[in-house]
């Protein structure tokens, strides 16, 4: 029996929504860990900073590119659509990066020199400082740009950035691209009942399997 499309939407949309309430953890998770990077003593003391930082960070490509993928994948919105069109090519380098870290395997098999650092970089505006996150390899002789200073403008070109693999994400304006489409289809969605479209994750279905043996007789 084939889905009714309102019925797929409806699915496809509260799917989407709990993919960016994951987002919105993610990316704080991500800002108030990069805050305090530049507190060495603090960081020595927690180096779980550090890891969160990365969990957080390659934690947004994968549900960046989730999230795509399920509205893309959402009838009743045209393959066209100016606004599923604009979030496709700011997703686009997000795509990349991401097959990049799933199939890395071939790059790292290679003889060729690794002149990168292979969990990525991360780099972020913090006043009129551009600093730079590397995760520590055996071999030093890596590097990663960071952010481009637009001189017209005065200004940096985004706040957060990962560079993997020679991608370079903007994170925050993937971010807040995201935040726009969502925007925009919160306007143009009529859902019935209408609390689907609260911004909560809403209660959970939990459930569980239990073996028991049975007692052995004496």
């Amino acid at each position: 029996m084939r889905r009714d499309p309102k019925d797929k939407f409806v699915t496809l949309y509260d799917t989407a929504k709990k993919c960016l309430l994951i987002l919105d953890h993610l990316f704080d998770i991500f800002e108030s860990r990069l805050s305090l990077v530049t507190d060495a003593p603090k960081v020595e003391a927690d180096p779980s900073i550090l890891t969160e930082i990365y969990i957080a960070a390659l934690g947004l490509i994968d549900y960046f590119h989730r999230f795509n993928e399920i509205v893309s994948a959402m009838p009743l919105i045209r393959n066209d659509q100016r606004e599923l069109r604009r979030l496709n090519d700011f997703i686009a380098p997000v795509k990349e990066c991401r097959n990049y870290l799933q199939h890395m395997r071939g790059d790292l098999m290679t003889n060729d020199a690794i002149t990168y650092p292979v969990l990525g970089a991360i780099s972020w505006v913090s006043g009129n400082r551009n600093y730079f996150l590397f995760s520590n390899q055996p071999t030093q002789n890596f590097s990663a740009p960071g952010i481009a200073y637009d001189r017209f403008n005065k200004r940096y070109v985004c706040k957060y950035m990962l560079v993997v693999g020679g991608h370079e994400i903007k994170i925050d304006t993937v971010f807040s691209e995201v935040k726009l489409f969502w925007k925009w289809l919160e306007k143009v969605a009529v859902i019935e009942p209408s609390n689907i479209k609260d911004y909560v994750w809403g209660k959970p279905t939990i459930i569980y399997s239990e073996i028991k043996e049975p007692n052995k007789a004496n």
